[in-house]
């Protein structure tokens, strides 16, 4: 079996969409329509299930389509001829019955784990959910329990295991059973050649630098945002204002209260220590 499986992973409002925008421009000579990603899906579809294995996803306890999930992973695994690109939302977890990863490891070549200052992505996760700052740090950021699609028997989408912000990163970086290369939101910003094109090499393909560049400027997020302001985006939630909402770095300073900052910090201070957002929030708290 040769290993196609690219993992997409990333706590939700990290860049992962603008991340598949830009390997669907990578893949298609700079050309980029927001609704219709060449990527592979996400791993929270029921429809793999549904699609290969024929069955009906709703019918089944949350412990049968875990089991079941991983199975129809195994059949595309062994059937794919080239790269799948899947993105996922949910922690790196393990089955409480038999301790196995939840996510399956065969046929998988590496997991790009996107990853964003926290106090930035509660600005636009609360702007995606349609809750208060407030109610977004203790139903997602801060909590031990949080789920996106909590609902599961609703919709297309299995529920996302998400665990605190700092549990999710923490989750993905120790696994050993898919290699890791961790990508910052801040530096797609502030570094962007260098950052995909590291991001290229780490899942081995074979473009240029000229097509990296390419596909960074198709990717500009006025450009994606235009997009949804013209023709709409189908992963926008009901209760968003817009899916590509502001894309900026460092918010928070000017809209999170210090008492918002320091319960954020308080539950993940340990990853923020580690991936380089601690001491920046120290520095503002100290202005």
């Amino acid at each position: 079996m040769d290993n196609n499986i690219i993992w997409l992973a990333s706590y939700p409002k990290s860049g992962n969409t603008w991340f598949r925008s830009f390997l669907t421009a990578l893949l298609n000579d700079g050309e980029i329509d927001i609704n219709k990603m060449d990527t592979d899906g996400i791993f929270s579809d029921k429809g793999y299930i549904e699609t290969i294995l024929d069955l009906s996803s709703d019918d089944l306890r949350p412990t049968e389509f875990e089991s079941f999930r991983k199975i129809a992973f195994g059949y595309r695994a062994q059937e794919l001829k080239k790269e799948a690109f899947i993105k996922i939302h949910d922690a790196y977890t393990f089955d409480r019955w038999n301790a196995l990863p939840l996510i399956p490891n065969a046929g998988s070549r590496i997991a790009i784990y996107l990853v964003r200052n926290p106090l930035d992505v509660v600005l636009s996760l609360a702007n995606h959910t349609g809750l208060t700052i407030d109610e977004t740090i203790d139903k997602y950021l801060n909590s031990e329990e949080g789920a996106f699609v909590k609902k599961w028997k609703i919709g297309q989408q299995y529920y996302q295991l998400l665990g605190t912000w700092a549990m999710h990163a923490s989750s993905w970086m120790q696994q050993k059973e898919i290699p890791v290369h961790i990508i910052r939101y801040e530096d797609m910003k502030s570094n962007p050649f260098q950052t995909f094109k590291l991001a290229v090499d780490k899942m081995q393909l074979n473009y240029s630098d000229d097509a990296i560049i390419n596909a960074i400027e198709a990717t500009d997020f006025k450009k994606l945002k235009n997009q949804e302001e013209n023709k709409g985006f189908k992963e926008k939630q009901l209760a968003s204002s817009a899916f590509f909402f502001k894309g900026e770095t460092g918010r928070w300073k000017k809209e999170l209260t210090n008492e918002q900052i320091q319960k954020i910090m308080t539950v993940n201070e340990s990853m923020m220590k580690r991936l380089g957002y601690w001491e920046e929030t120290i520095n503002q708290l100290n202005n």
